[in-house]
Parts: structure tokens; C-alpha cells; sequence
């Protein structure tokens, strides 16, 4: 008996081993080679995650919980919550900012990501979103910030505030910008003295991208610029070009690609977060820690490593119509769907209509970014009210004057039998 356990579980064993090598997730290297980009396996991201803008969908992954510092990534918070104040009415586009002493000081630190300002010059929000978003200014983001809370630290508190909020765990902001909170010297936050570096993750960065791109969808007309000119015709014209490098018209130029914003440092390594639709189906990309900083070669893997991942994911799944509306049987009932239903579908996967609580939805196997995000549903109803409703309501006018008609019979009916002598009188008028 011993000996046929012992064979049993061998057989196991063997299938397990057969199956996981099928099973087992590409790394992003090996992806890029794959979509014919030669690197070496040393610019492998520290994490990386993949996932459809509309409803949360992983549709890819590579240790997306790694903590890694998100660099100038961190101006996607600073912007979240810029475009949440503009909402509530706090400032405006066209709202002006000073170049104070405090905001030209910034600008004039070394190895930050900064442009050239100059002492009191007036600059409005929307030129400060696209200094803030393509060069990456961190005296830019300290201005956007001081709209919103005039203490650096009191921002600092929203932003960690806003993180949990959101769901994005293991992440804790030091700074509104994202450098290495060392390199602020005295501008650091007054309650964030630490020399340490905010810190996030792969996951985190694509529930806070989701969020910006379908709430503020009209941010990327900001971030899909490859160049921009500020200030023109002034003393104080700048131009300015992307490092998001996969941005179409780009150097890495990629097919719908429209935002969002890259990071780097020394300790980082190259960070991107983009997004981009095509085929009708938005996604949210986050790769973090394409080290190092000081390898040239290192920037530019980022974008192709990034351009890999969207030719597999597009490759493997599509945003489709799964369901026509119109009368459906499942079992002993019969429903009638008022709407199509769109889904995310996964090549080669067949996934079953679920009609539930008069809703239908698509249901496979699949995971999402955060435990909060529903099957995208239709509503249904009983066929047989349906009917009725779609009768009365074509024949509405005809049922209220066949009602009236009724009506007005059944009364001259009841004054007859009551009162018979009024129309034997009106029949010899």
C-alpha cells in the first residue's frame, strides 16, 4: 500500500514540475528580448505592474510590492492633489505664483531636477503643471504645493494621508518633489528632517495613476507633450523636452502612449509611470528601479523594457463587447440584457456570463490592483416585465383612451341603471 502512496505522490511531484515551467511569469528582461530588445538581465526592474485604466485589471506583474523609491514620480501625488484643490474651487489655471526667496533657493540647488528661475517672476498653474511635469522641476512642484497647504509639512501629511486613502500600502512620502529628502538641505519639511527617500511601490503607483487618469482624463494634455515652450517671447522663454522617451513623436515613440511621469536618481535608479490606449483599451504602467543612474544606457532600457510590456499585454488581451443586450435564457429563467457589456478579455481564456441580482458581468480568473474593484456588470430584468413595460409603453396613448372610453361607458352605464328616466327624456328630446 506504502509503495502505491509513495508512486502517487511521485506522479505529483513529476506533473508539478512539468506545469510550472508553462506557468512561470517572464521576467520584463526576458519580455524585452522577446519583443526583440537585447539588454542584459542587470537592467531588470526591481517591480513592475501592468494594469487596464477602466477597471483595475492586473494584466501583468513582476514583484509589484517591492518598496522602491518613486523619485520625481512623486509629482503624480503633488499633481493628484493640485487637480483635487482646482476642483474644490481653491485656485484656478489661471491663478499666478511668485518666484519668492524659498522657491528660487530650491531652484538653485544642485543635482536636483530644476529649471532656471529667476526672483520674482510670475508664473500661472498652468504653466507650473508642464514646468512640473516634463522637466521635472522640483521649485515648480513646491509652488503647485504651496497652493494647497502653505506648510510643506502640512502638505507632506496630506500627501501620506491621501496614499492610505487610496490603498497604496507600504508607501510614505519625506517631500512634495521625490529627491532624496538629503538633497533639500534647509527646504526639507519642517516635521520631515529624515535623509530618507519617499518610498512606494509598483502597485501603489498604478492605483494612484488610475486614479488621476480617470478622474482628471484631461491632465494628458499636458504630459503627452514631447516639447513645450514656456514664457515665450519673454526674458523668461524656456523649452523644454520629455524623458518619457515611449510618448508618441518620442525617440522610443509607441503607438497611444499619452503620459503620464518618469523618475530618477541615484538611489532610484529610472522609474517611469505610463499611460497609453490602444485598440480602445486604456492601461497604467508602473516599472521602478531600471538601475543605475550613472549607466546612459540604463534611461533609455527603461522606455524599451516599458514598449515590451505593452506589446505583450496588448498581444494578450482586449477591451470587447462579451455581450449583446437583448433577451437572454440561463436555466429556468429568462432575462432581457438592456445594454452591451464591454470587458477586458484574455487571449485563449473563456470566461462564463454570470447573471446575478439583476446585473450580468463577465467572470474568468483574473486579479485586480485593489480589492475594491467589481466586475464591470449590466443590468438585467425578468423578461416577462420587460414585456409588459415595452407593451405599455408602445402602446400607451391606445390604453389611456381605451381606459377613458371604459371610464365613461361603465358611468353612463351606472346612470342608466340608476336613473333610466334621464335617458328616456334625452331619447325623446
Amino acid at each position: 500500500m506504502k509503495s502505491i502512496y509513495l508512486k502517487l505522490l511521485l506522479l505529483l511531484l513529476a506533473g508539478q514540475l512539468l506545469i510550472a515551467p508553462m506557468t512561470y511569469a517572464k521576467s520584463p528582461v526576458e519580455i524585452a528580448e522577446q519583443h526583440g530588445y537585447s539588454m542584459d538581465a542587470s537592467y531588470n526592474p526591481k517591480g513592475t505592474i501592468v494594469v487596464a485604466a477602466k477597471n483595475g485589471q492586473i494584466l501583468y506583474e513582476d514583484h509589484p510590492d517591492k518598496k522602491w523609491p518613486p523619485a520625481s514620480m512623486s509629482k503624480l501625488m503633488t499633481l493628484y492633489l493640485v487637480l483635487q484643490a482646482m476642483d474644490e474651487g481653491k485656485f484656478d489655471l489661471k491663478t499666478k505664483v511668485t518666484v519668492n526667496d524659498k522657491f528660487y533657493g530650491i531652484s538653485q540647488l544642485p543635482a536636483l531636477s530644476n529649471n532656471k528661475f529667476r526672483k520674482g517672476a510670475t508664473y500661472t498653474v498652468d504653466e507650473l503643471l508642464y514646468i512640473m511635469l516634463i522637466p521635472s522641476s522640483n521649485a515648480a512642484t513646491f509652488m503647485l504645493s504651496s497652493l494647497v497647504e502653505k506648510n510643506d509639512s502640512d502638505f507632506v501629511d496630506l500627501m501620506n494621508r491621501t496614499a492610505s486613502k487610496l490603498g497604496m500600502k507600504n508607501t510614505h512620502y519625506y517631500n512634495p518633489a521625490g529627491p532624496p529628502n538629503n538633497l533639500l538641505l534647509q527646504y526639507k519639511p519642517e516635521r520631515y528632517q529624515q535623509d530618507e527617500d519617499n518610498i512606494s511601490t509598483a502597485r501603489g503607483y498604478a492605483i494612484l495613476a488610475q486614479h488621476i487618469v480617470n478622474e482628471y482624463p484631461n491632465i494628458l494634455k499636458y504630459t503627452k507633450k514631447v516639447t513645450v515652450t514656456v514664457k515665450k517671447g519673454t526674458d523668461d522663454e524656456e523649452t523644454f523636452s520629455t524623458y518619457n522617451h515611449s510618448l508618441e513623436g518620442a525617440e522610443l515613440s509607441y503607438e497611444g502612449v499619452d503620459g503620464l511621469k518618469t523618475g530618477s536618481s541615484d538611489t532610484a535608479g529610472f522609474d517611469t509611470t505610463i499611460t497609453g490606449k490602444k485598440n480602445d483599451m486604456r492601461i497604467v504602467q508602473v516599472v521602478m528601479g531600471v538601475e543605475d543612474w550613472f549607466d546612459p544606457s540604463a534611461e533609455f532600457n527603461r522606455n524599451k523594457i516599458a514598449n515590451a510590456l505593452m506589446d505583450e499585454v496588448y498581444s494578450q488581451y482586449s477591451y470587447k463587447k462579451v455581450l449583446e443586450k437583448g433577451h437572454y435564457k440561463q436555466g429556468d429563467k429568462e432575462y432581457y440584457v438592456h445594454q452591451d457589456l464591454y470587458d477586458i478579455v484574455q487571449k485563449g481564456i473563456k470566461g462564463r456570463l454570470a447573471f446575478k441580482n439583476d446585473r450580468v458581468s463577465y467572470q474568468y480568473d483574473r486579479q485586480f490592483v485593489t480589492e475594491d474593484h467589481p466586475a464591470v456588470f449590466v443590468a438585467t430584468e425578468d423578461y416577462q416585465q420587460y414585456q409588459i413595460k415595452k407593451f405599455t409603453n408602445e402602446n400607451f396613448v391606445w390604453i389611456v383612451l381605451s381606459l377613458t372610453l371604459s371610464f365613461i361607458v361603465g358611468l353612463l352605464l351606472l346612470l342608466y341603471y340608476f336613473k333610466p328616466s334621464m335617458f328616456t327624456n334625452l331619447w325623446e328630446q
